[in-house]
């Protein structure tokens, strides 16, 4: 009986120096070997995270957009393009750049992380006019020339409109309506040149000449109801 007892003791001595063996080596020696190993791999895969963000246009001219690094790891500074220009970045706060843009196109932005790894984001601007308004709805009758001038971004500059005769002369319109963007001329001749602009100064040129269908000579009497194109 004691030699069993003394046995027993024994065995539990050992499975107990066995677990502390066990524990001893899990905690010292497996665990930090996967927290290293663990972090190893984050810092050597871990890639940047950007967000770009567009402002609204207040001249329809330019933009501001906005690039933020949301990701807590290292970086370098981040580069952007417009159509493939660099665009010049500036620091504001914490990690947010920001830069000035002047016409529509595509937006990249990069960043690079301190292990190399980089992420890339890809937006469009669109906000900006750099069309020039358009003529349209050009008709004559009873001699007056009316037309509609369109813009869908900034809109008609009124006070930049104005034609050309076939003599060069500037003519100024009989009238015009703000609210349907119309405007009619007394058509002195069968050649009209009409110019305007948008309120961010791009400008329309357009010839508009009248002629009626079968008749090679035009006059001041037969404009009533004729075709007119637009150059």
């Amino acid at each position: 009986m004691e030699h069993d007892r003394r046995a027993a003791a024994r065995k539990r001595r050992y499975q107990k120096k066995n677990a502390g063996e066990r524990l001893h080596v899990l905690l010292f020696y497996i665990l930090p070997f996967l927290v290293f190993n663990s972090l190893l791999f984050y810092c050597v895969t871990a890639k940047p995270s950007l967000e770009v963000q567009i402002a609204d246009t207040k001249d329809y001219l330019s933009t501001e957009i906005t690039i933020r690094i949301t990701s807590l790891f290292p970086s370098q500074k981040p580069v952007a393009t417009a159509d493939g220009e660099a665009l010049e970045l500036t620091k504001t706060k914490g990690r947010t750049y920001t830069a000035s843009v002047y016409k529509n196109g595509s937006i990249e932005a990069s960043v690079t992380n301190l292990n190399g790894m980089t992420s890339t984001v890809f937006e469009q601007v669109n906000i900006l006019d750099d069309n020039p308004p358009s003529v349209e709805e050009a008709n004559i009758i009873d001699g007056i020339l009316t037309l509609k001038i369109a813009d869908s971004q900034s809109g008609v500059n009124f006070s930049s409109v104005y034609a050309l005769d076939a003599s060069n002369e500037r003519v100024e319109p009989v009238s015009f309506n703000r609210d349907t963007n119309t405007f009619s001329y007394e058509m002195t001749s069968n050649t009209l040149q009409i110019f305007a602009q948008d309120r961010a100064g791009n400008e329309v040129h357009s010839n508009l000449t009248a002629h009626k269908e079968g008749t090679v000579e035009t006059s001041e009497e037969n404009l009533t109801n004729p075709d007119v194109s637009v150059e």
